[in-house]
């Protein structure tokens, strides 16, 4: 092995510290801030550029995702895969979704909020940009489809489909095994379709054309609450069990998702408010300060202790 690589790449080390529940609860932070810190980057941007400049940029922006992908998935090391992964899903997600149906909606149809209120001029939250996402929750469920029938998956709420459904002799063994994985690519569809579900139960169950604005509303919205606690509750003593990085990271992705859809609930039922997040000008310390937050955490989990493995090297690497 050239010494070139030995410097990129420095050995691991075993810490008292980076051990359950440490990362698991490190990543479920980071991942839970990222969600929030994710609309704050978006309403930034458009704030800074203007609307009119960010439709038209955001093609752009959005294929710095697609290069970055493309340097992750050429890497032989998991973490750097798995963050790439990541950052170009978000990436790709704010830019080529988001915006692209913000100038759909409100540019090219014209399209108005929906509209509240007794006089119905009170602006309700939901802009035509996320009344055209909730429309997409067929093509969603097609796709979750596509993966609940995929024997080549290894998201666990899928083979616990498939396990209930009694696909497993059907759709026989999985055809790769785990080096075969390239998780820059998993890592990347795996954010956008977290992100697009979460957002869909959002938008579905805050639907007065679906709910009304009465009691099944309210019931909707609070078994939805019960829901998203119990299964980010769940999701969370297993994400306390890792003792990888770049496992949890991955694992972490839909815990902070599913947590956060409690955050747009009760924000919608005047509970709460997220100001700090989507009007960030207003609150430059405390935005500052939880973006300040994250970059530590992203930072202490680039520098914890590493397994062979999640650097794309074998145990005996040192014999080379």
């Amino acid at each position: 092995m050239s010494a070139a690589k030995a410097i990129a790449q420095p050995t691991p080390a075993k810490s008292k510290l980076w051990k359950p529940p440490i990362v698991g609860l490190v990543t479920f932070v980071a991942m839970f801030l990222a969600v929030g810190l994710g609309h704050t980057a978006m309403v930034l941007i458009e704030h800074l550029l203007g609307r009119e400049t960010t439709m038209m940029v955001s093609p752009l922006l959005g294929f710095t995702g697609i290069i970055m992908l493309w340097y992750g998935v050429k890497s032989k090391n998991e973490t750097f895969q798995t963050w790439i992964g990541f950052f170009a899903g978000l990436i790709v997600w704010m830019c080529w979704i988001e915006f692209f149906y913000m100038w759909y909606g409100r540019m090219n149809w014209g399209m108005l909020p929906r509209m509240s209120g007794a006089d119905g001029l009170e602006v309700s939250g939901t802009y035509p940009e996320y009344m055209i996402m909730g429309s997409t929750v067929g093509l969603l469920l097609m796709m979750l489809s596509f993966y609940t029938f995929d024997k080549d998956t290894r998201c666990n709420m899928f083979l616990w489909f498939q396990d209930k459904l009694g696909l497993v002799e059907g759709l026989g063994p999985s055809t790769k095994t785990a080096k075969d994985r390239n998780y820059a690519i998993i890592t990347f569809m795996e954010t956008i379709f977290v992100t697009w579900f979460c957002y869909t139960w959002n938008l579905l169950t805050f639907d007065p054309g679906l709910m009304g604005k009465g009691t099944l509303y309210v019931a909707v919205n609070m078994a939805s609450i019960f829901v998203a606690v119990t299964w980010a509750g769940y999701c969370l003593t297993r994400l306390f069990q890792f003792k990888r990085t770049a496992t949890a990271l991955r694992y972490g992705i839909p815990v902070g998702n599913i947590a956060w859809v409690n955050v747009e609930i009760m924000e919608k039922m005047d509970w709460m408010g997220h100001a700090v997040f989507i009007e960030p000008w207003k609150h430059p310390l405390e935005a500052g300060t939880l973006t300040a937050a994250l970059l530590l955490l992203i930072y202490m989990l680039l520098i914890a202790p590493k397994k062979p493995s999640e650097l794309g090297r074998r145990a005996s690497v040192a014999t080379e």
